[in-house]
This record gives C-alpha cells, sequence and structure tokens, in this order.
C-alpha cells in the first residue's frame, strides 16, 4: 500500500532523448506511441502496403478460382474488400485516436495476461507467412537454375535477406518498399501482358468453372470464397500495428488509402486477378499446383520472373519479419520479463524459419489458414463489439495500464469459446457438411453474442484504484513523465502511480513486469469491490 508521502510529479513537454533513440528501432512496442513519433502519411503507406507484393495474393486468388470458379471468385473477393475495408475504417481510427498497438489495445477485453495470447497469435501468423513467404523466393530459384537442393536455396534466402529485415516504420521500412512498389507493378503488368502473347491471348480464365460441381458445394462459390477470405483477418490486427503510428491530421486519407478499399482492392482483387489469369493461362493443365503462381510467373518472364519475386518477396517479408519480431519480443517481455533487442528477435525469427521450410509448409497452408482465421476473427469479432458497446473506450482508448486492469476477464474465456467451437466444426466436415465451411462466421456470431453477454453482466476487467495519474497534468498527451524504475520519460498517458514506491510514476512496460508494482497494486485494489458491469 501507499504510504501517506506521495511523489511530486516532475513534468516535462519534450521528448527524452534516450526514449527516441531506443524506440526508432523498437517503435514503441511495449508503450502508447506519442504524437511527436507518429509518421507522415507516405512513410506510413509505404511501409504497410509492403503486403501488397505478397505472392500469398496472387495464390489465394488462383485457388478460389479454381476450386469454385472465376465469376464465383470474383464475387467473394469484391465482399471481402468491402468488409475489410468497412471494419478497418474504424479499427484505424482507434489505433490512431489510442496510439496503442493490438495487444495493449485488447487488455481491457481480456486482461494483462490473456492479451498475450493476442500477441502469439499475431507472432505466430506472421513467422508463418515469413515461411510461407520465403519458401516460394527459395522455389522461384530452384524452378529457374536448378543445380542445388532446395534446402540450400532455403538457406540462402534466408541468409540473403537478413539484413534488410530489421528496418522500422521510423526508419527505412517506407524506403526500400518505396524504391521496390514500381518494379512490383511493372513486373505483374507485364507478366499478364507477355502470358497473353505467347498464348495469343486464348484463355478461359474468365468462365472457368472450378474444379468443385456447384452439386458437390455445400454452399455457394462466392460465399466459401468469402469464407476462406476470413481466414486472413490478421491484416486488420495488422493494420491496427502500422496505424497506430499515423498522425491524427491524416486519419482520412489512411482510412480510404492505406487501410481501406484502396488497399484492400489492390491486394485482393486485382492480385487475385492477376494470379487466376497467370495460372489458368500457363499452366491450365495443372490448375491446382501449390507453387502454380510462381511457376507462372517464372515460365513466362524468365529470369526476370526470378528478379521480379525477389522483389515481391523482399517487401512483403520486412512486413512478416518486422510483426513477428516485435510480437515475440511483447510476448517474452510480458511472460519471462526479458527485454531483448528487436534485431535480437530478427535473427530468431529467421531461424525458425528455417527449420519450419524444411517442412511441407505448401500442403499446410490450408489448415493453417483455417485454425488461426477462426482464432482471428474471434479475436476482431471481441474487439470491435468493446468498441460499439463501450462509448467511453470508443471516445478516450481503452485501459491498459497494468496497474488498473486484472490479469485475466471472462472476455478470454468468451474468445478461447468461439475459437473451440470453429474449430470443431472446421475438423468436422462430414458431421456438419453446411456449418463447416462457416466456421469463421459462426466463432464470429458466437464471439459477438457472448462477449455482449459478458460486457452487460461479468464484472468489469477494471481494478478499482485510488486516483489517476493522468487526470493530475493539463495535457496527458503532451506532458511526459519519468518511470522510476527504467528512469525514462513517457507520455502521461501510460504512467501510473507505484504504491510501492510512495505513489513515484511508472511506465505501462515495467509496470507489467515489476513484481513489488504488481503486489502492491493488488492489495490496494483488494481493499475494494468489484466494479460492476455497468460502471466500467
Amino acid at each position: 500500500m501507499m504510504s501517506g508521502r506521495r511523489t511530486e510529479l516532475s513534468v516535462s513537454y519534450t521528448d527524452d532523448p534516450r526514449v527516441v533513440a531506443e524506440q526508432r528501432v523498437e517503435d514503441y512496442a511495449q508503450h502508447a506511441v506519442p504524437l511527436t513519433a507518429r509518421v507522415p502519411r507516405f512513410k506510413l503507406l509505404m511501409a504497410n502496403w509492403s503486403l501488397l507484393s505478397a505472392m500469398v495474393w496472387l495464390f489465394y486468388g488462383a485457388l478460389v478460382s479454381t476450386l469454385y470458379g472465376t465469376r464465383q471468385a470474383v464475387i467473394g473477393l469484391v465482399l471481402s474488400v468491402v468488409v475489410y475495408s468497412i471494419l478497418n475504417w474504424f479499427l484505424t481510427a482507434w489505433a490512431i485516436r489510442t496510439g496503442l498497438n493490438p495487444t495493449l489495445l485488447s487488455r481491457r477485453m481480456f486482461g494483462t495476461y490473456g492479451a498475450t495470447l493476442t500477441a502469439l497469435l499475431i507472432a505466430a501468423s506472421t513467422t508463418y507467412y515469413a515461411v510461407f513467404e520465403s519458401s516460394v523466393l527459395a522455389e522461384a530459384f530452384h524452378i529457374h537454375f536448378g543445380a542445388l537442393d532446395i534446402r540450400w536455396w532455403y538457406l540462402i534466402v534466408i541468409v540473403a535477406v537478413l539484413p534488410l529485415m530489421v528496418g522500422s516504420i521510423q526508419t527505412w521500412m517506407d524506403r526500400i518498399n518505396g524504391y521496390l512498389l514500381p518494379i512490383y507493378i511493372v513486373g505483374i503488368i507485364a507478366a499478364v501482358v507477355v502470358a497473353a502473347v505467347q498464348n495469343d491471348g486464348g484463355s478461359d480464365w474468365a468462365s472457368f468453372a472450378g474444379v468443385v460441381p456447384p452439386q458437390a458445394r455445400p454452399l455457394p462459390g462466392w460465399l466459401m470464397t468469402f469464407c476462406v477470405y476470413m481466414g486472413i483477418w490478421l491484416l486488420m490486427a495488422t493494420s491496427l500495428e502500422f496505424s497506430r503510428m499515423g498522425r491524427p491530421q491524416d486519419l482520412r486519407f489512411h482510412q480510404h488509402v492505406t487501410f481501406g478499399w484502396v488497399y484492400y482492392g489492390w491486394m485482393f482483387l486485382l492480385n487475385g486477378l492477376a494470379g487466376i489469369y497467370l495460372v489458368r493461362t500457363v499452366l491450365p493443365s495443372d490448375p491446382t499446383a501449390e507453387v502454380g503462381v510462381v511457376q507462372a510467373i517464372v515460365q513466362t518472364l524468365g529470369l526476370w520472373g526470378v528478379l521480379l519475386t525477389v522483389v515481391t518477396q523482399t517487401r512483403v517479408n520486412t512486413l512478416n519479419y518486422y510483426l513477428s519480431s516485435i510480437n515475440w519480443g511483447r510476448l517474452a517481455a510480458r511472460l519471462f520479463g526479458l527485454r531483448l533487442p528487436r534485431a535480437v528477435w530478427v535473427v530468431a525469427v529467421a531461424a525458425v524459419a528455417y527449420l519450419l521450410m524444411l517442412t511441407d509448409v505448401f500442403s499446410s497452408l490450408q489448415k493453417v489458414l483455417a485454425w488461426q482465421g477462426v482464432f482471428l476473427v474471434s479475436w476482431i469479432g471481441i474487439v470491435f463489439t468493446h468498441f460499439v458497446l463501450t462509448p467511453a473506450d470508443r471516445r478516450n482508448g481503452p485501459e491498459f495500464r497494468p496497474g488498473r486492469l486484472r490479469a485475466v476477464t471472462p472476455g478470454l474465456g468468451v474468445w478461447v469459446v468461439a475459437s473451440a467451437v470453429g474449430i470443431a466444426l472446421t475438423q468436422s466436415p462430414q458431421q456438419f457438411p453446411r456449418l463447416s465451411p462457416l466456421a469463421p462466421v459462426v466463432a464470429l456470431a458466437v464471439s459477438v453474442l457472448l462477449y455482449a453477454v459478458v460486457l452487460k453482466l461479468a464484472p468489469s476487467s477494471l481494478l478499482r484504484r485510488e486516483g489517476d495519474l493522468s487526470d493530475e497534468v493539463d495535457d496527458p498527451w503532451a506532458a511526459r513523465l519519468a518511470c522510476h524504475v527504467c528512469d525514462r520519460s513517457y507520455t502521461a498517458v501510460e504512467m501510473d502511480r507505484d504504491p510501492a514506491a510512495d505513489g513515484a510514476p511508472i511506465c505501462a512496460a515495467c509496470g507489467e513486469v515489476d513484481t513489488a508494482f504488481i503486489q502492491a497494486v493488488r492489495t490496494e485494489s483488494a481493499s475494494g469491490a468489484a466494479i460492476p458491469a455497468a460502471e466500467s
């Protein structure tokens, strides 16, 4: 408990130069992003748009078209663009307003420990995508050059791109992706044009009906396509991770372009159409080839196709390595108090990626997508329901300081239950032939309904504490307070008073691992009754 003495606040209104230097690479992974660290719109645009060139978007387009036919696939793609754009419109605004990453943002729903599942899910998913995209590049080298065993190409790809993977949003992720984007655009257009010329314009790509007969489909092809793309709602968490670095004055631009309909229209629809055309035109006799897109590009453009693959995979892996390393770091810091430079986590991700590349990554793609998709859809359902039903958190941002929240909340139980229902349906196509393909939709519905009930009836995740330090300063976004643990000054938005140190300020990162603070907070909050749901 805090003694009668109360440490006086020493407030500054300039950034701590040590924090600025440290966070240029770490990108405030454990902290709220101050307004002074937000980046210009074009820098953020280029950093986030590194994902546009992923071969996996061409692969998905070719996959759903192969299964359900081009027309059904295109309808599903357009529907996906619309839904992604609408949800991201609100989530982008929330992240820019609060400066919080997905893990910090979801602490209010799942608790300080429960929210680590968010970091684990994003870290594992982006590591897997790094494996997939690196494997695509290795396959391109192997197809064109042969000679070496594929395992050597895996190693070469991992080692060669590693130096490029340590950039942050604030440093040079935007520059490398800005330089490479025109090459990607010209390369994809060239591949489509050359494929058309080589085949005299003849292709059934637009009228292809799919290998799964209509009578064998439990649901319309467009709906099954939409459900496949629900499996990558990871992109909404990705948008939260990047949009927290956006400036408030650039909000509308980011809602429309950086994270909105322009972004998803290009990523899903245009890339999907390119993938459908290339595979149906170049490989019509083997449309289900797992590396069909890579084969089509390399066969069409030769060495230039290999170089195009290098460009696309380098761009997208800057994002994969960034997200995986930053989230593994968050997980280790929260669970084990282990804080290492992000460069160390980049090397660790590279090592794990190489080991996973030795497995058959392409054959496991569908199962991994299905499982992770259910978890991510349930997560989005809960986060968005909280956004809609909690006006105070929608306006001011949810509480995320570790000394103000319970370790685990009923919301975590909702997430687990909704995900379990979705996974059970995914794994039971024989028992539930119609519901199984709809597993992400069912998981979404369960998460929304159950969390709405929990939000209404269960005790709040907030701890009852004395006062609030952010109310003691004129402007909590402008004011900087020194943490008595790490001796670094952060914005008052994330600072709390430490009952174990006469109320001295403590930052959000130190608060989640400082045992004396955690114990003192538990003692202080235990003296009061739980906050009813109606007051939260």
